[in-house]
Protein backbone atom coordinates (compact mmCIF):
# COMPACT_ATOMS: atom_id res chain seq x y z
CA UNK A 1 0.00 0.00 0.00
CA UNK A 2 1.16 3.84 -1.24
CA UNK A 3 0.42 5.87 1.38
CA UNK A 4 -1.74 9.14 0.07
CA UNK A 5 -1.93 10.60 3.70
CA UNK A 6 0.18 10.59 6.78
CA UNK A 7 -0.56 11.80 10.21
CA UNK A 8 1.79 13.08 12.67
CA UNK A 9 1.65 13.14 16.22
CA UNK A 10 4.29 15.38 17.42
CA UNK A 11 4.86 16.04 20.88
CA UNK A 12 7.34 19.04 21.16
CA UNK A 13 8.70 18.68 24.35
CA UNK A 14 10.23 14.74 23.61
CA UNK A 15 13.84 14.66 23.77
CA UNK A 16 15.85 17.76 22.73
CA UNK A 17 12.87 19.58 21.88
CA UNK A 18 13.18 19.62 17.87
CA UNK A 19 10.02 17.31 17.41
CA UNK A 20 8.79 20.03 15.25
CA UNK A 21 11.90 20.33 12.86
CA UNK A 22 11.90 16.34 12.66
CA UNK A 23 8.55 16.78 11.43
CA UNK A 24 9.49 18.84 8.46
CA UNK A 25 12.17 16.38 7.34
CA UNK A 26 9.68 13.45 7.29
CA UNK A 27 7.16 15.67 5.57
CA UNK A 28 10.31 15.88 2.90
CA UNK A 29 10.44 11.53 3.00
CA UNK A 30 6.58 12.11 1.59
CA UNK A 31 6.77 13.51 -1.77
CA UNK A 32 3.59 12.47 -2.98
CA UNK A 33 1.51 11.98 0.02
CA UNK A 34 -0.52 14.33 2.05
CA UNK A 35 1.18 15.16 5.32
CA UNK A 36 -0.45 16.13 8.54
CA UNK A 37 0.67 17.06 12.03
CA UNK A 38 -0.85 17.34 15.17
CA UNK A 39 1.11 18.84 17.83
CA UNK A 40 0.36 17.95 21.00
CA UNK A 41 0.59 20.60 24.19
CA UNK A 42 0.56 17.47 26.77
CA UNK A 43 0.15 13.36 27.26
CA UNK A 44 -3.94 14.32 27.56
CA UNK A 45 -3.54 15.97 24.06
CA UNK A 46 -1.44 12.71 22.74
CA UNK A 47 -4.71 9.66 22.69
CA UNK A 48 -6.96 12.42 21.06
CA UNK A 49 -4.28 13.40 18.69
CA UNK A 50 -3.90 9.48 17.52
CA UNK A 51 -7.29 8.48 16.96
CA UNK A 52 -7.78 11.55 14.96
CA UNK A 53 -5.00 11.35 13.16
CA UNK A 54 -5.40 7.36 12.68
CA UNK A 55 -9.25 7.78 11.25
CA UNK A 56 -8.45 9.87 8.02
CA UNK A 57 -4.86 8.44 7.32
CA UNK A 58 -3.13 5.52 5.12
CA UNK A 59 0.01 5.49 7.81
CA UNK A 60 0.01 7.07 11.36
CA UNK A 61 3.68 8.71 13.05
CA UNK A 62 4.65 9.22 16.44
CA UNK A 63 7.58 11.66 16.74
CA UNK A 64 8.34 11.58 19.71
CA UNK A 65 10.40 9.21 22.33
CA UNK A 66 9.42 5.91 24.01
CA UNK A 67 6.55 7.43 25.98
CA UNK A 68 5.09 9.37 23.40
CA UNK A 69 5.01 6.03 21.44
CA UNK A 70 3.46 4.13 24.13
CA UNK A 71 0.37 6.95 24.78
CA UNK A 72 -0.09 6.81 20.75
CA UNK A 73 0.36 2.81 20.57
CA UNK A 74 -2.71 2.90 23.53
CA UNK A 75 -4.75 5.09 21.96
CA UNK A 76 -4.63 3.42 18.87
CA UNK A 77 -5.69 -0.12 20.61
CA UNK A 78 -8.63 1.29 22.62
CA UNK A 79 -9.48 2.38 19.74
CA UNK A 80 -9.23 -0.85 17.89
CA UNK A 81 -7.31 0.57 14.45
CA UNK A 82 -5.48 -1.11 11.55
CA UNK A 83 -3.57 2.52 10.94
CA UNK A 84 -0.25 1.42 10.42
CA UNK A 85 2.20 3.10 13.13
CA UNK A 86 5.83 4.70 12.60
CA UNK A 87 8.14 5.94 14.71
CA UNK A 88 10.55 8.93 14.36
CA UNK A 89 12.90 8.84 17.77
CA UNK A 90 12.72 11.63 19.12
CA UNK A 91 13.44 10.99 23.17
CA UNK A 92 16.40 10.80 24.85
CA UNK A 93 16.36 6.56 24.56
CA UNK A 94 14.32 5.73 21.31
CA UNK A 95 14.64 2.45 22.73
CA UNK A 96 11.37 1.08 21.14
CA UNK A 97 12.64 2.51 18.11
CA UNK A 98 15.55 0.24 17.88
CA UNK A 99 13.63 -3.10 18.97
CA UNK A 100 11.35 -2.18 16.35
CA UNK A 101 14.25 -1.23 13.04
CA UNK A 102 17.50 -1.92 14.32
CA UNK A 103 20.21 0.56 13.49
CA UNK A 104 18.90 1.71 10.33
CA UNK A 105 18.26 5.52 9.41
CA UNK A 106 14.64 6.60 9.95
CA UNK A 107 14.63 8.77 6.88
CA UNK A 108 15.84 6.05 4.97
CA UNK A 109 13.18 4.05 6.06
CA UNK A 110 10.60 6.94 5.36
CA UNK A 111 11.47 7.30 2.31
CA UNK A 112 11.13 3.48 1.79
CA UNK A 113 7.23 4.02 3.25
CA UNK A 114 6.52 6.47 0.81
CA UNK A 115 6.66 4.03 -2.01
CA UNK A 116 4.96 1.17 0.11
CA UNK A 117 3.93 0.07 3.32
CA UNK A 118 4.25 -3.51 4.69
CA UNK A 119 2.09 -3.58 7.95
CA UNK A 120 3.23 -6.26 10.60
CA UNK A 121 1.12 -6.89 14.04
CA UNK A 122 2.96 -6.34 17.34
CA UNK A 123 1.80 -6.91 20.82
CA UNK A 124 1.39 -4.68 23.55
CA UNK A 125 1.01 -5.56 26.82
CA UNK A 126 -1.88 -4.63 29.34
CA UNK A 127 -1.35 -3.78 33.26
CA UNK A 128 -3.79 -4.16 36.12
CA UNK A 129 -2.38 -3.02 39.33
CA UNK A 130 -3.17 -1.95 42.94
CA UNK A 131 -3.39 0.70 43.35
CA UNK A 132 -4.60 1.23 39.53
CA UNK A 133 -2.17 3.54 37.26
CA UNK A 134 -2.99 5.82 33.96
CA UNK A 135 -0.50 3.80 31.82
CA UNK A 136 -2.76 1.25 31.24
CA UNK A 137 -1.06 -0.10 28.60
CA UNK A 138 3.01 -0.74 27.73
CA UNK A 139 5.09 -1.29 24.76
CA UNK A 140 8.70 -1.49 25.76
CA UNK A 141 8.09 -2.79 28.93
CA UNK A 142 7.26 -2.33 32.99
CA UNK A 143 10.00 -2.23 35.58
CA UNK A 144 10.63 -2.41 39.28
CA UNK A 145 13.58 -1.52 41.15
CA UNK A 146 16.88 0.44 40.07
CA UNK A 147 15.58 1.32 36.29
CA UNK A 148 12.64 3.69 38.26
CA UNK A 149 15.72 4.92 40.48
CA UNK A 150 17.59 5.74 37.11
CA UNK A 151 15.41 7.84 35.39
CA UNK A 152 15.21 10.36 37.59
CA UNK A 153 18.93 10.77 37.90
CA UNK A 154 18.83 10.61 34.41
CA UNK A 155 16.75 13.61 34.00
CA UNK A 156 19.30 15.38 36.48
CA UNK A 157 21.41 14.49 33.53
CA UNK A 158 19.75 16.11 31.11
CA UNK A 159 23.07 17.94 29.28
CA UNK A 160 24.45 14.87 28.63
CA UNK A 161 23.20 12.63 25.62
CA UNK A 162 20.91 10.23 26.38
CA UNK A 163 22.32 6.97 26.56
CA UNK A 164 25.43 8.14 28.21
CA UNK A 165 22.54 9.91 30.35
CA UNK A 166 21.33 6.40 31.38
CA UNK A 167 24.42 4.49 31.44
CA UNK A 168 25.66 6.47 34.35
CA UNK A 169 22.06 6.63 35.74
CA UNK A 170 21.85 2.89 36.02
CA UNK A 171 25.32 2.24 37.43
CA UNK A 172 24.69 4.59 39.96
CA UNK A 173 21.37 2.94 40.88
CA UNK A 174 22.70 -0.84 40.34
CA UNK A 175 25.10 -0.05 43.29
CA UNK A 176 23.75 2.75 45.63
CA UNK A 177 19.88 1.56 45.38
CA UNK A 178 18.27 -1.29 48.06
CA UNK A 179 16.09 -4.21 46.73
CA UNK A 180 13.12 -4.66 46.27
CA UNK A 181 11.15 -7.77 47.81
CA UNK A 182 8.88 -9.14 45.40
CA UNK A 183 7.32 -12.65 43.86
CA UNK A 184 7.13 -12.96 39.99
CA UNK A 185 5.07 -15.88 38.72
CA UNK A 186 4.92 -16.29 35.02
CA UNK A 187 1.12 -18.23 33.61
CA UNK A 188 0.79 -18.59 37.17
CA UNK A 189 4.16 -20.59 37.68
CA UNK A 190 6.38 -18.73 39.80
CA UNK A 191 9.68 -17.86 38.95
CA UNK A 192 11.34 -15.70 41.43
CA UNK A 193 10.20 -14.89 45.25
CA UNK A 194 12.62 -12.89 47.60
CA UNK A 195 14.46 -9.40 47.10
CA UNK A 196 15.63 -8.42 43.76
CA UNK A 197 17.37 -5.26 42.37
CA UNK A 198 15.40 -5.38 39.28
CA UNK A 199 12.28 -7.38 37.68
CA UNK A 200 11.51 -6.03 34.13
CA UNK A 201 8.71 -7.37 31.97
CA UNK A 202 7.97 -6.47 28.27
CA UNK A 203 8.43 -7.36 24.58
CA UNK A 204 10.79 -4.46 23.85
CA UNK A 205 14.70 -5.70 23.85
CA UNK A 206 16.36 -2.30 24.42
CA UNK A 207 16.13 -0.13 27.31
CA UNK A 208 18.26 3.49 27.18
CA UNK A 209 19.17 2.50 24.18
CA UNK A 210 22.39 0.55 25.23
CA UNK A 211 20.81 -1.85 27.81
CA UNK A 212 19.67 -5.58 25.59
CA UNK A 213 17.74 -5.92 28.99
CA UNK A 214 15.56 -8.63 27.12
CA UNK A 215 17.72 -10.16 24.54
CA UNK A 216 14.96 -12.64 23.06
CA UNK A 217 12.00 -10.96 22.45
CA UNK A 218 11.41 -9.52 19.11
CA UNK A 219 8.97 -7.62 17.53
CA UNK A 220 5.85 -9.10 16.90
CA UNK A 221 6.97 -12.33 18.99
CA UNK A 222 3.21 -12.47 20.50
CA UNK A 223 4.94 -12.73 23.96
CA UNK A 224 5.93 -11.38 27.05
CA UNK A 225 9.51 -11.57 28.51
CA UNK A 226 10.35 -11.79 31.98
CA UNK A 227 13.08 -11.49 34.35
CA UNK A 228 14.30 -10.70 37.79
CA UNK A 229 17.55 -9.79 39.01
CA UNK A 230 19.29 -11.08 42.30
CA UNK A 231 20.79 -8.57 44.45
CA UNK A 232 24.72 -9.10 44.01
CA UNK A 233 28.18 -7.44 45.18
CA UNK A 234 29.84 -4.53 43.23
CA UNK A 235 32.04 -6.33 41.20
CA UNK A 236 29.11 -8.37 39.68
CA UNK A 237 26.76 -5.48 39.51
CA UNK A 238 29.40 -4.01 37.56
CA UNK A 239 29.56 -7.20 35.79
CA UNK A 240 25.65 -7.16 35.21
CA UNK A 241 25.59 -4.40 33.12
CA UNK A 242 28.44 -5.15 30.55
CA UNK A 243 26.25 -8.18 30.39
CA UNK A 244 23.27 -6.45 29.60
CA UNK A 245 25.25 -4.25 27.02
CA UNK A 246 26.93 -7.16 25.20
CA UNK A 247 23.08 -8.79 24.81
CA UNK A 248 24.37 -11.92 27.28
CA UNK A 249 22.39 -10.70 30.14
CA UNK A 250 20.27 -13.98 30.65
CA UNK A 251 23.45 -16.07 31.21
CA UNK A 252 24.04 -14.73 34.68
CA UNK A 253 23.50 -17.17 37.87
CA UNK A 254 21.94 -14.17 39.45
CA UNK A 255 19.41 -14.25 36.78
CA UNK A 256 15.74 -15.73 36.24
CA UNK A 257 13.60 -15.30 32.96
CA UNK A 258 11.09 -16.96 31.57
CA UNK A 259 8.14 -15.80 28.89
CA UNK A 260 4.56 -16.27 28.95
CA UNK A 261 1.61 -14.67 28.29
CA UNK A 262 0.71 -13.24 31.64
CA UNK A 263 3.06 -12.15 34.22
CA UNK A 264 2.33 -11.23 38.14
CA UNK A 265 4.75 -8.40 39.93
CA UNK A 266 3.43 -8.98 44.07
CA UNK A 267 4.84 -6.94 46.77
CA UNK A 268 4.07 -6.47 50.63
CA UNK A 269 5.85 -3.29 50.10
CA UNK A 270 4.60 -1.07 47.92
CA UNK A 271 7.57 -0.77 45.12
CA UNK A 272 8.57 1.88 42.89
CA UNK A 273 7.97 1.22 39.00
CA UNK A 274 8.17 2.76 35.41
CA UNK A 275 6.51 1.98 32.31
CA UNK A 276 8.25 2.40 29.20
CA UNK A 277 10.43 5.09 30.41
CA UNK A 278 7.94 6.88 32.33
CA UNK A 279 7.90 6.88 36.08
CA UNK A 280 4.61 5.74 37.66
CA UNK A 281 4.37 7.92 40.96
CA UNK A 282 2.84 5.56 42.72
CA UNK A 283 4.47 2.80 44.00
CA UNK A 284 2.63 -0.51 43.33
CA UNK A 285 1.59 -3.38 45.74
CA UNK A 286 0.58 -5.95 42.88
CA UNK A 287 0.62 -5.81 38.88
CA UNK A 288 -1.04 -8.07 36.78
CA UNK A 289 0.43 -7.73 33.11
CA UNK A 290 -1.06 -9.20 29.83
CA UNK A 291 0.19 -9.30 26.54
CA UNK A 292 -2.24 -8.03 23.83
CA UNK A 293 -0.97 -10.12 20.28
CA UNK A 294 -1.21 -8.29 17.16
CA UNK A 295 -2.90 -4.96 19.13
CA UNK A 296 -1.36 -2.70 16.55
CA UNK A 297 0.21 -2.62 13.24
CA UNK A 298 3.90 -1.85 12.32
CA UNK A 299 4.55 -0.13 9.41
CA UNK A 300 8.36 -1.67 7.32
CA UNK A 301 8.94 -0.41 3.90
CA UNK A 302 7.83 -3.02 0.89
CA UNK A 303 10.80 -3.66 0.10
CA UNK A 304 11.72 -5.67 3.04
CA UNK A 305 13.82 -2.80 5.29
Amino acid sequence: MKPDRVGAVVNPHAGSGDAASLFVTLAECFPDAEVDAEITTGPDHVPVAAVEQAARSDLIVAVGGDGTLREVAAALVEAESETPLFVVPAGRGNSTYRHLYGDDDWRELARGLSTGIDARPLEVGRIESTPPVSQTHFVLGFTAGLFRSALDTAERLRGLPGPVAYLLATAGAAVADDPVDVSVAVDDEPLFEGPARLVAVGGGRYRGSDFELLPESRPGDGTLHALAVEPTDLRDSLALLRSARAGRLLEHPAVSYRTGTTVTVESEAAVPVEVDGTPVDTPLESARLSVVPAAVSVAYPTDGG
